[in-house]
């Protein structure tokens, strides 16, 4: 699992703008089927008895985002319409498809052949009472209209739009329709979510359910999803009957998978969120006991919030004199709303000095004297030889020491290795951030008298690491005039 947010203590973003979610649903659904079988033909599902004899039922959705839940804003806005074009607007009140252009050129005209739209402050509806046109594959319906924000006074001009489809089909004719989820949500816990798919084999005679095999495909149709790394973390497959809704739990995944090229008679996939990143496109392929195959692609979306980082420290930005310390606290927010638990989320934690330039943390264990020891002399060069006072220090190769000059300026040094009190430094192996450019290496001997030697967290290249919600501790040691700390959030 990689980095999911970050967060630092000195930057905010301020955003005018609040963000506004629109769509379009359509019931029954947004897709017919149409066969001709000689002189007899027939829409499934058929628009003209849908919804007890209204028809197709479009209805415009428009969200905006708020502190907790979005909130429905379909009914507040201005300027509402229905189009075919962007720029002819569809409007009546049980008007005949024949008495539009637009309309006439998709869906069927004739006596009862109507549509109706309706715009009022419970929202924006369009019923169309016919079906489309054999001849038309495809076409789409746009919903707009205008949002003013009442506190800045902004003007939104907010546009949705759904694509209505029409399959022909005939005695002969079959295709794959895919139902279940279209998108998922990533968890903010350790318990992980998924998507499910159920692929149909579609005849003129209904379902198709006999004698039939899958294969799946990821990375846009592509790939095929077999028993093999990385598709046994990520996929799983299962039967869903004809009547039944597609259903998965965690305990799917890895399940079934087929070997590589082979097809195998789960109709169901099942996807781990961590499969989805932005939006995945897949395909799947039905075989028949004939050997014909037949596929459609489908695509799932991530659904999911951005996360956020915020740093709390208790002392808040400031120290006085380089004395004292502070505790520092991350906090996760998920959209609006703060994660409760951060059982199993990991933080790594950088420091960087007033120049900008990354430092390291102090280790106070192993420097055992607040304020440092004294530096009493220095050689000079990138295998400068450091020598300070007190109780010796253990040192390994690729240790980080911070000197401090009488001046209050600051270096980090990587360690070559330490004998009695004087520590060696070298030119960086280990920890490759650091540089003689940006940290210069000791140029006149015995500078350093008179100054400070404090030994850092050099396990971990000077960077601390938590979990959960443990916080980590700055000293005034470690914050020279002005430091930046810098927090890296891993879910997961």
């Amino acid at each position: 699992m990689g980095i999911v947010a970050t967060g630092q203590l000195t930057i905010v973003d301020n955003n005018d703008a609040r963000p506004i979610t629109a769509y379009i649903s359509a019931t029954p659904g947004p897709q017919q089927a149409f066969s001709k079988d000689e002189s007899s033909v027939a829409y499934t599902p058929d628009w003209t008895t849908a919804n007890a004899n209204a028809g197709l039922l479009l209805t415009a959705k428009v969200y905006i985002g708020g502190i907790g839940a979005a909130v429905d804003i379909t009914g507040q806005l201005s300027n509402r319409r229905w189009t075919m074009d962007l720029s002819t607007a569809i409007s009546g009140t049980a008007a005949l498809i024949s008495s539009s252009a637009p309309m006439a050129a998709v869906f069927v005209s004739g006596a009862g052949m109507t549509f109706t739209t309706v715009h009022n402050a419970g929202g924006s509806t369009m019923n169309i009472k016919s079906n489309m046109l054999d001849s038309v594959p495809s076409d789409v319906i746009y919903f707009e209209g205008d949002y003013t924000d009442p506190v800045t006074g902004l003007t939104s001009h907010v546009v949705a739009q759904i694509t209505l489809g029409v399959v022909k089909t005939g005695t002969n004719s079959v295709f794959v329709l895919t139902r279940g989820t279209d998108s998922i949500e990533q968890a903010t816990g350790a318990t992980k979510n998924v998507a499910v798919v159920a692929a149909d084999l579609i005849r003129a005679a209904g379902i198709d359910t006999t004698g039939l095999t899958y294969r799946w495909f990821e990375n846009n149709g592509a790939t095929q999803i077999y028993n093999a790394a990385p598709f046994t973390t990520k996929y799983g497959l299962k039967t869903t009957a004809p009547a039944a809704a597609p259903a998965g739990v965690l305990g799917d995944i890895g399940a079934n998978l087929p070997a590589s090229g082979a097809f195998n008679a789960f109709n169901t996939l099942v996807l781990h969120e961590s499969a989805i990143t932005d939006i995945g496109v897949y395909r799947v392929e039905v075989k028949d006991n004939d050997g014909v195959v037949y596929q459609t692609y489908f695509t799932i979306t991530d659904a999911s919030d951005p996360y956020d980082v915020k740093l709390n420290s208790s002392s808040g930005d400031k120290l006085q004199n380089g004395i004292g310390s502070t505790s520092i606290t991350p906090e996760v927010y998920y959209g609006s709303q703060r994660v409760a638990s951060l059982t199993g989320w990991s933080f790594l934690w950088t420091l960087y000095n007033r120049l900008g330039l990354r430092g390291a943390f102090i280790d106070t264990t192993r420097t055992a004297v607040a304020g440092g020891r004294n530096i009493t002399a220095n050689t000079t060069g990138a295998s400068a030889v450091l020598t300070y006072d007190g109780a010796a220090i253990t040192f390994a190769a690729g240790n980080i020491i911070k000197a401090v000059y009488a001046n209050g300026s600051e270096r980090f040094y990587e360690v070559l290795s330490g004998s009695g009190n004087t520590v060696t430094i070298r030119t960086p192996v280990t920890n490759t951030w650091l540089n003689f450019t940006d940290y210069p290496a000791p140029a006149v001997a015995s500078d350093l008298v008179g100054g400070k030697l404090f030994v850092c967290t050099g396990a971990s290249g000077g960077q601390q690491t938590t979990s959960g919600a443990a916080a980590i501790v700055v000293t005034g040691d470690e914050v020279d005039a002005k430091a930046r700390i810098y927090c890296e959030a891993t879910r997961p």
